[in-house]
This record gives structure tokens, C-alpha cells and sequence, in this order.
């Protein structure tokens, strides 16, 4: 009898011990709502109005996925490149952080990363050649007057006069 209770007892705390661990994990998993579903991505629409991009040439050094990279933020489809990119948007420009989201969801995933930053500190990033992709609505751009950006020889411009 004494044996059977101590088999009960290391397979009791087996179970603890192993067993709530992984219940904890899988159930957290579960609960989150990310599922093949909900969590598939989903392209969002363009939105109507102008925006300006400005690609680092300096960085993106390869002629052939440069133009691709053109291409795909002139509103063109692309196919896949294996190659990854950080976007950059001011963060009080929501007509251009929309913009940028919507790039973002015709990619596969994580293949761009978006950074929202004062305007200020993007535009000085900029003017010293310290960013990958920036992205502004044209109301935005003209509001800060940074046309000055397009005379750097590193700076690839794309300018989109929207729907």
C-alpha cells in the first residue's frame, strides 16, 4: 500500500510540476484570439490623396531592387524580393502613417517594419542620409517644406498625386 501512495504522490507532482506549465502556456496561446483566421493578414486599400516617398538610395544599392522598391510604392504590384525595409512616418501625419499601413499589408509579414518619429528628428535623419524609407502625406510635406530633401544625391523620390 505504501508503494501505490508514493506512485500517486511522484505522479501527482509530475503532473503539477510538468503538466501546469504547459496547460498555462497552450491556454494563453488559445485565448489570445490569433488563429489561422483572425490571424491571417488582410490588404487594406490604399487611401485616396497624395503622398510623397523618398527611398535611400545609398542603402538600397542593388539597380534592380530599387526600381522594384519604386515600382511597388508607385501603387504597382510586385513580386516577391528578398529583402527587407524600415519605413519611416512622422508621427503626427495620419493621412501618411495610413498610407504607410497599407504598403505594409501588401507585403508579407515583417518584411517592413514601420517607425513613427517626431518630425523633426526624421527630417535631420534625413538631411545626414540616416534612414532606409520615409513616407509623407503631400499635405505634410508641404507643410514642412521639405522639398530641400530632393537635391542629395542619395535621395530617390517618388512623388504620387493619389486617386
Amino acid at each position: 500500500m505504501k508503494s501505490i501512495r508514493h506512485i500517486i504522490t511522484i505522479l501527482t507532482s509530475l503532473l503539477l510540476l510538468l503538466g501546469v506549465p504547459f496547460y498555462i502556456v497552450f491556454f494563453s496561446n488559445a485565448d489570445n484570439g490569433l488563429d489561422a483566421i483572425s490571424g491571417a493578414s488582410m490588404v487594406i486599400d490604399q487611401p485616396s490623396g497624395a503622398y510623397v516617398v523618398w527611398i535611400n538610395s545609398g542603402k538600397h544599392t542593388n539597380i534592380d531592387n530599387l526600381n522594384t522598391w519604386k515600382s511597388f510604392f508607385s501603387g504597382e504590384e510586385i513580386g516577391f524580393l528578398f529583402e527587407d525595409i524600415s519605413c519611416t512616418v512622422a508621427g503626427t501625419d495620419t493621412a501618411g502613417l495610413e498610407i504607410a499601413k497599407s504598403f505594409q499589408s501588401r507585403l508579407p509579414e515583417n518584411q517592413m517594419t514601420l517607425r513613427t518619429e517626431d518630425v523633426t528628428l526624421m527630417l535631420s535623419k534625413a538631411v545626414d542620409g540616416r534612414f532606409d524609407i520615409i513616407l509623407m502625406s503631400k499635405e505634410f510635406y508641404d507643410g514642412c517644406h521639405a522639398g530641400n530633401l530632393y537635391d542629395k544625391e542619395y535621395m530617390t523620390g517618388i512623388f504620387s498625386e493619389g486617386k
